[in-house]
């Protein structure tokens, strides 16, 4: 046996920031659909820390950013958001052509062939320290926001990158910025996991009851992304205020204070309560009757998917980023925005009793995720490369 092979593997960076949760959720949800359907290909998530890194000040910096930032959406005290990014823009900008050298050392290193990345502000020096390395790579820039924040926030013309754009705002923003319509992909909304496209599962009864729930009321899937948020102490004891034939499953991320206070709470209703989940949780969210979360576009996208109604809370430090999606939210009729945990707890009956938002996520289920793959796939030309196979010789 000869084993032969008509082109090398390709090498797929999907890069990635642990700020909040959304790029991670959209990274992962692209590696797995990406490698089911190109076995032939090498598909890696990547850390953009772990890059930036190789220029110590630099990697320092952004993750000193990423840290404060998630330790605001724990405490519910994000402030100044658009000086935050406006300063990490400011040190983005300072990294010259030695800066790069230094950062393509891990291209060099670990080479890709096409990098994709769902983070914001450092595309520019993370795609040319992997064009330093490979001149040939292809770059793919999927915003996880229904808008751009600001100028420079996802859409940077200077660098030739493909966009990959989920609503119309965002392929109008990228053609005010000058990017050409060749590099400008309309693509139907946000990425999530393989699993949110999954039937709720016909053993729904037995699950619940194995987690300690009761099948004949209503449940409620409470998250505020992987960091937790003291907001949600606020919602839960809101609720136990105003229901009780209830049930709520509650995300508390990697909040252990929170996870604590709402362990030790006495609740007139059922719970199931969970600290962080490697895994996505979008096992649970299939459970669900209703789900309440913050403003972000893959929550959104999430509760789309999987056909669970939404209540938001209203964003406040978030809202430069959040107020669009908001704006989705209420035009689409998806869900409902709340201001407070009391009002949260208030609209419970309408989005549990209301035919109008489940006929409505009917309206707006998309296959987004799939068509970002055949996008990539066409960028890479993934289709013309083919499996290694074995000759059999006399």
């Amino acid at each position: 046996m000869q084993a032969d092979s008509m082109k090398t593997v390709r090498t797929i960076a999907i890069v990635y920031s642990e700020a909040a949760s959304g790029p991670l959720s959209a990274a992962t949800a692209l590696k797995n659909v990406l490698q089911t359907r190109n076995p032939h290909c090498h598909v890696r998530l990547v850390n953009i820390a772990e890059i930036f890194d190789h220029h110590p000040l630099f990697g320092k910096i952004v993750r000193t950013g990423i840290n404060f930032f998630n330790w605001q959406l724990k405490n519910d005290r994000v402030v100044g958001l658009q000086k935050q990014i406006g300063l990490m823009q400011f040190f983005h900008n300072q990294i010259g052509k030695r800066g790069i050298r230094k950062i393509a050392r891990y291209w060099t290193a670990s080479p890709a062939d096409i990098v994709v990345s769902v983070t914001p502000i450092y595309n520019p020096v993370l795609y040319r320290s992997a064009q330093l390395a490979n001149p040939d790579v292809e770059c793919i820039t999927v915003p996880v926001d229904f808008e751009e924040v600001r100028s420079g926030y996802w859409f940077t013309p200077d660098v030739k990158q493909y966009y990959l754009n989920g609503t119309a705002r965002l392929q109008l923003q990228a053609a005010k910025a000058g990017i050409p319509e060749k590099e400008r992909c309309r693509i139907d909304g946000m990425p999530v996991g393989v699993c949110a496209y999954e039937c709720t599962p016909h053993n729904r009864n037995e699950q619940l009851r194995a987690i300690g729930l009761n099948p004949a009321w209503p449940v409620g899937f409470l998250s505020f992304g992987a960091q937790g948020s003291r907001s949600i102490l606020g919602i839960v004891k809101a609720l136990a205020r105003q229901h009780r034939n209830l049930n709520l499953i509650i995300m508390c991320g990697k909040n252990k204070k929170l996870f604590k206070q709402v362990t030790a709470l006495k609740l007139p209703f059922p719970v199931a309560i969970y600290t962080y989940l490697p895994k996505t949780p979008l096992r649970h969210l299939h459970l669900a009757d209703f789900a309440i979360g913050k403003p972000g576009a893959m929550t959104i996208t999430e509760s789309l998917i999987t056909q669970t109604p939404l209540i938001v809370q209203q964003s406040k430090g978030m809202r430069p980023v959040q107020k669009a999606n908001e704006e989705w939210l209420k035009q689409a009729k998806t869900g409902i925005v709340a201001s407070t945990p009391e009002t949260i707890a208030a609209a419970v009956n309408e989005i549990v009793n209301n035919p109008v938002f489940k006929e409505q996520m009917d309206e707006h289920h998309h296959q987004a995720l799939y068509q970002m793959a055949a996008f990539i796939e066409k960028i890479g030309k993934l289709n013309q490369i083919h499996k290694p196979y074995l000759h059999v010789t006399a």
